[in-house]
């Protein structure tokens, strides 16, 4: 028996997910990534973890990364998401927010954690990328969500 990877990749889609933008680096090398592998590990101590394509253009940069900033994007930052994820994760034009210990988060995210890297994991096709959260803030609002391939909104 076969396996039919597009049909397994359907099959992952059917589960809505949050869309993050994961950035790193700074100043002028300072990149963002569109990732919906975000998921809580650990409160004590207090872990994160996403993934990343092996085949990612991005995948040196963050691997290397001692420090990352996740934020959770709102309903109304699918044109960010869109941005970083069609290019080479430039944030032109992007709104950005300072981070007291990380690289710079995306303006108006629902939640924001700073990270440093705690350690990497294999994944198959991907890396497993943990990070402590050192710190974190958050505020009202709806996340952005992904389902079935398309961009979502929660309806309460």
């Amino acid at each position: 028996m076969s396996f039919d990877r597009r049909s397994f990749r359907n099959a992952l889609g059917g589960f809505p997910t949050g869309i993050v933008v994961v950035t790193a680096g700074e100043g002028s090398n300072l990149r963002g990534i569109t990732v919906n592998s975000f998921t809580s590990v650990s409160l004590e101590p207090p872990l994160i973890l996403w993934c990343i394509a092996k085949s990612s253009r991005r995948y040196d940069l963050f691997t290397n990364a001692t420090e990352f900033t996740v934020s959770v994007l709102s309903e109304d930052g699918r044109a960010a998401a869109e941005v970083i994820a069609a290019g080479e994760g430039e944030l032109a034009g992007v709104a950005l927010e300072a981070c007291e210990t990380g690289p710079a988060a995306i303006a108006g995210a629902v939640a924001v954690f700073e990270c440093s890297r705690e350690v990497l994991h294999d994944g198959g096709d991907h890396v497993i990328i943990v990070g402590r959260v050192h710190n974190f803030r958050q505020r009202d609002g709806a996340p952005l969500t992904f389902l079935r391939g398309r961009y979502g909104k929660i309806s309460e």
